[in-house]
């Protein structure tokens, strides 16, 4: 087996934490891809930074006319990841029926995550309520936070590594849960649903870990891209709430604005036209009268849930595996590209 593909495995199975400098090591590395990527797809911002903008529809673009997967919320699901990776597509770029890894071994596939890392959400809400009684007397690290955690950091080793091997075709975009301070500014609020999440997962962090790799985590959150562009469609975590242009978005980090209205977005409360308002903003010419937009963000009882006349498309839904899987030169058709990996 693949010494890469066989350490993947390991994270999406791991029984147990990752060790601290582990966890530091592969933050650290995959810090350096994020801040060292290449203007030619993510154009710099004022401070000469890799900015919030994602674009491959450049001539030059790294991930130009190969298909593209587009993931949903993970929350926590290293399984999920790891049945993405293991997928066979059946398009006719992969004749040989090979696996997601192998075809990004071979630079033949990229993949777009839309964000949220963290909490495992209703599928541990049982699990939630009981960390939550016991992180309430002091305990921050009882067994059920603990398990939500080995969750959690496994994912997330995985996303480091993705990240640092494949730096050109595997893009993780911020969501709203990447905040692990579960701090208020720069566009992130705190996060609680059913429990005291934010909170929980903080103290948890800061009593096994300490506060300076809770620091290094935080570094990789705000380093991430919020937006990615395809000819065909664009990719965020949530619902542009307003239209953006697209030096708001290279420059989010000036704008709390900017990150908050676009990772925080609650249905029907995106301005009316938004979303065609900024992809006229992103893409070329009249590639905006056909393109569609994907994000998650919030749950869709089915496969997908349209808005915005049609050119905005919710797909996550947390009972199942399903990704975006789009081929260039290939009408987008939604009912057959948003699949399960786990049928």
């Amino acid at each position: 087996m693949n010494s890469l593909s066989e350490k993947l495995k390991i994270f999406a199975s791991a029984s147990s934490l990752p060790e601290h400098d582990d966890l530091l090591s592969s933050a650290d590395s995959c810090i350096s891809v994020l801040e060292s990527e290449s203007a030619v797809y993510r154009p710099k911002d004022r401070n000469s930074k890799p900015g919030g903008l994602l674009d491959f529809t450049g001539e030059k673009s790294t991930c130009k006319n190969i298909p593209v997967i587009i993931v949903p919320d993970l929350h926590a699901r290293a399984y999920f990841l790891q049945h993405i990776l293991d997928f066979k597509p059946q398009i006719p770029s992969n004749p040989e029926r090979l696996s997601v890894f192998e075809l990004l071994e071979r630079g033949k596939i990229a993949i777009v995550c839309v964000g949220d890392l963290f909490h495992s959400e209703k599928r541990g809400m049982r699990r939630w309520f009981a960390a939550w009684d016991k992180h309430d007397r002091g305990n921050y690290e009882s067994p059920e936070i603990t398990d939500e955690m080995k969750e959690n950091l496994s994912l997330l080793e995985m996303v480091f590594t993705l990240k640092t091997e494949f730096p050109t075709h595997f893009h993780f975009l911020k969501g709203n849960h990447e905040n692990v301070l579960n701090t208020e500014g720069r566009g992130d609020h705190p996060f609680c649903k059913f429990a005291a999440e934010g909170e929980m997962v903080y103290d948890f962090m800061s009593d096994h870990y300490g506060d300076a790799l809770i620091h290094v985590i935080r570094c990789w959150e705000l380093a991430l891209p919020l937006v990615a562009v395809f000819p065909e469609f664009i990719v965020s975590h949530a619902e542009p709430r307003r239209a953006f242009s697209k030096d708001e978005i290279v420059n989010c980090s000036e704008n709390p604005d900017v990150v908050d209205g676009l990772i925080w977005t609650e249905n029907d409360r995106a301005e009316d036209g938004s979303v065609f308002a900024t992809m006229k903003n992103l893409l070329p010419g009249k590639n905006a009268e056909a393109a569609v937009w994907f994000a998650g963000h919030r749950p869709v009882p089915e496969n997908y849930a349209m808005r915005q006349n049609g050119k905005f498309i919710q797909f996550h839904n947390p009972e199942k595996e399903n990704i975006a899987l789009i081929v260039p030169g290939r009408k987008i058709d939604l009912d057959r590209d948003i699949l399960s990996v786990n049928a």
